[in-house]
């Protein structure tokens, strides 16, 4: 709008705004404020612009404590001022801004019967106060109440506009794309044709489609389209009785058309399926290719499908496009995932040909958890089975009781002189020797006896009234876990039992305390002589 008619028409505005009985509420409020010198303040500025009637763009707008820029339409010249009211924008900042987009016919409060303008018009922005400060424009909902214009020397802050549409497309020919229908096809077969139409007008129209074949109309249809409308155009073609060789056939509007050709052939092969390839096993978590050799064996180019297979089921299926006597090698790929384990066929297949296989999924590999390996290595059976093993160097501080108490018992039951004693020796090396020791407990109690042997019976009655002290000493360094009884009834041995208490307790312990019995037979029989 030229700007010498613009300013008079937002002057005649503002007048009609401040007389209106609904707009003295939120304008006069903003004027006194303004009057004062101390009120808010804004500026706005709207060019004439072309749209498509759904939105319009402020230039530029400053409020100076925030609010709105509503826009107008010119029945505010005619006294509605809350009627006229077509967009607003959303809530803005204090502050200057720039390009406001406004959505036209969506107003807090209103409601219309459009969503965008039907032809040209002059329309009007005007800042409005966010009055209640909830930054929601409230000043149609409230009738005037709240979100009153921002003001300036007693008339609203407004700038006017003429906003254009584009013209209107007309009289444009309607248009044909997406046409489908087969390359070849059979003599005396049925022919699916099917074409888009599409109105690029900007109104409804109503235009004549043909269809030709060998440049004869055999299908003329009446299409009535909306602006921007499009439909499918769908016809046939009967093939009987026509001859072998290319036709040409197409879909056309008053300027447009597509067009295509057809092969009318006596027959068409399938294509040849073979060498199917694919693993014999597989486990079920994971994916299986498998491939095959289609084959076209037909003298010229076509297109057919070929799907795969598994126990049945339809897995994938695509359409193949081969040249006269091509091959090509098809893939697909197996998601056994849902599958159980055990054997199954599969199968790729063209139209009339195909080949099958058989597959083995087995279940799948669960990697190695590591029980056996814990079983093969159980420390405690390690202990019970490896008495002698573990005790090489525990001959001093505690060898194998389970083992050692065996050999130390027998010794308590031929605990009768020394010779008894070289015999618990002997036999305590036996047992030494077994478990792979080199126990040195074992060897001190060997000595121990050897000495008794040499010596009179009275060295080995000192050992024996020894017992009770190197049974406690026995009880406290030899017995680790097991029988206390077992290493104070060992310990009664003298030197010879030391020797086989210095043992790992909790192994063999029945064996220990049947040697303990013996042992105290075998002490008795020693007092015996003693006395």
């Amino acid at each position: 709008m030229d700007s010498a008619i613009k300013k008079p028409l937002a002057v005649l505005m503002t007048a009609i705004l401040l007389v209106s009985a609904v707009g003295m509420v939120g304008i006069v409020g903003a004027q006194t404020q303004t009057d004062a010198g101390n009120g808010p303040t804004a500026t706005v500025s709207f060019a004439d612009q072309q749209t498509d009637g759904t939105t319009v763009t402020v230039e530029s707008v400053n409020v100076s404590e925030g609010g709105f820029v509503a826009i107008h339409d010119d029945s505010l010249l005619d006294g509605a001022v809350l009627e006229s009211v077509i967009g607003v924008s959303e809530y803005l900042e204090p502050g200057l801004h720039e390009n406001v987009t406004v959505t036209l016919y969506d107003v807090p409060g209103a409601t219309f019967d459009r969503t965008a303008l039907s032809e040209d018009e002059t329309l009007i922005a005007m800042p409005h106060l966010d009055t209640n400060g909830n930054e929601t424009y409230d000043f149609v909902a409230t009738n005037g109440t709240d979100d009153g214009a921002y003001v300036a020397n007693g008339s609203a802050v407004v700038d006017a506009a003429n906003v254009t549409l584009p013209e209107p497309t007309t009289g444009e020919s309607f248009t044909v794309s997406n046409l489908t229908a087969p390359d070849v096809v059979e003599r005396n077969e049925t022919v699916d044709v099917a074409a888009t139409i599409t109105n690029p007008n900007d109104v409804a129209e109503t235009q004549e489609v043909t269809f030709r074949f060998d440049g004869e109309v055999l299908v003329r249809e009446d299409v009535t389209l909306e602006a921007g409308e499009s439909t499918e155009f769908n016809t046939t073609v009967d093939t009987t009785g026509l001859e072998t060789g290319t036709a040409f056939h197409g879909v056309y509007t008053r300027e447009d058309g597509a067009a295509a050709r057809l092969l009318v052939v006596e027959t068409i092969q399938s294509f040849g399926v073979s060498n199917l390839t694919a693993p014999a096993n597989a486990t079920v978590d994971e994916p299986v290719s498998v491939t095959a050799t289609v084959t076209n064996p037909n003298a010229f180019a076509i297109e057919q499908p070929v799907e795969y297979r598994f126990d049945g089921a339809l897995v994938d299926a695509r359409n193949v496009d081969l040249d006269g006597g091509e091959s090509t090698t098809v893939e697909f790929e197996l998601d056994a995932r849902a599958s159980t384990p055990g054997t199954y066929i599969h199968s790729v297949f063209s139209v009339d040909f195909g080949e099958n296989a058989l597959i083995t999924l087995e279940p799948a590999d669960e990697g190695d958890t590591g029980d056996d390996a814990d079983e093969g290595d159980d420390a405690d059976d390690a202990d019970e089975g490896d008495e002698a093993g573990e005790d090489g160097s525990d001959g001093a501080d505690g060898a194998d009781e389970g083992d050692d108490v065996n050999e130390g018992d027998d010794s308590d039951d031929a605990g009768e002189g020394t010779e008894a004693d070289e015999d618990d020796a002997d036999e305590t090396d036996d047992g030494d020797d077994a478990d792979g020791d080199d126990a040195d407990g074992a060897d001190d109690g060997d000595d121990a006896d050897e000495s008794d042997e040499s010596d009179d019976a009275d060295d080995g009655d000192v050992d024996e009234t020894d017992e009770g002290d190197d049974a406690d000493g026995d009880e406290v360094d030899g017995a680790d876990d097991g029988d206390e009884g077992d290493a104070s009834d060992d310990a009664n041995e003298g030197d010879d039992a030391d020797a086989g208490d210095d043992m790992d307790a909790g192994d063999d312990v029945d064996e220990g305390d049947e040697s303990a019995e013996e042992a105290e037979n075998g002490d008795d029989e020693e007092t015996e002589n003693e006395e």
